[in-house]
């Protein structure tokens, strides 16, 4: 994570400095950036991929509050303007098949229609506008501390999205019945007790399942609740 931070700096400077740029072409100048980033975050890790997803969400995010006068600084504002930036973003997946997909992006797409992160920039970032803010704020308003209501969105956002890194570490039937099993448990209890949550986590464990996908879109609630 330190090894990323002076690279989110550069996405909101690059932001700014290309503010007059249509929101596409500003776009363009950031891939540079996230690729530096990747490498910067591979030397860190030994070679682990710890933080991809959450260069391409919270890049974007930074480049976009960099776009935007701070005083105009809103939910809606900030997150149409992801995308306007990604109108294009999904046409890397044109003519992708199963025979020919390179990534694991690729080969969710081509299996699955999965558009991950990708597509959720797209649309704006429903899981977030939609999930991800609405619950955090409920959560604090009925008491929670940050760090719990964080823990019971982060639940959340696992019920209501494909998280890739779950299919990655696992399969596509098994992050379907993750996410059910999720959904069952929130339909009981909407915030669940801490015990209730670490044990839920430790069977995370046991299986080596980690919902990376959902932690970024945690980590974007957490950003524009900050912002905004």
């Amino acid at each position: 994570a330190n090894a990323l931070r002076s690279f989110l700096c550069k996405f909101a400077e690059t932001g700014y400095l290309t503010r007059d740029l249509p929101a596409k072409e500003a776009f363009a100048k950031l891939r540079s950036i996230g690729m530096e980033a990747e490498q910067a975050m591979l030397k860190a890790t030994h070679g682990v991929n710890t933080h991809k997803g959450a260069i391409f969400s919270l890049g974007l995010l930074c480049a976009v509050a960099g776009r935007i006068d701070p005083f105009d600084w809103s939910e809606d504002l900030l997150l149409n303007q992801c995308t306007a930036m990604t109108a294009d973003v999904l046409d890397d997946f044109t003519g992708i098949t199963k025979e020919n997909a390179r990534t694991e992006g690729e080969r969710l797409f081509a299996a699955y229609g999965i558009t991950g992160v990708r597509g959720q920039a797209k649309d704006g970032f429903p899981a977030v506008k939609n999930v991800g803010l609405p619950v955090f704020r409920e959560g604090l308003k009925q008491g929670l501390s940050v760090n719990d209501a964080g823990c019971c969105t982060l639940l959340h956002l696992i019920a209501a999205t494909d998280d890739t890194n779950l299919i990655r570490r696992s399969d596509r039937l098994t992050q379907l019945e993750v996410r059910q099993q999720v959904a069952d448990l929130l339909t009981n209890a909407p915030y669940p007790a801490l015990p209730v949550i670490e044990e839920l986590d430790n069977q995370f464990i046991q299986k080596n399942l980690s919902p990376g996908g959902s932690a970024d879109l945690l980590a974007m609630t957490y950003f524009l609740y900050s912002l905004t």
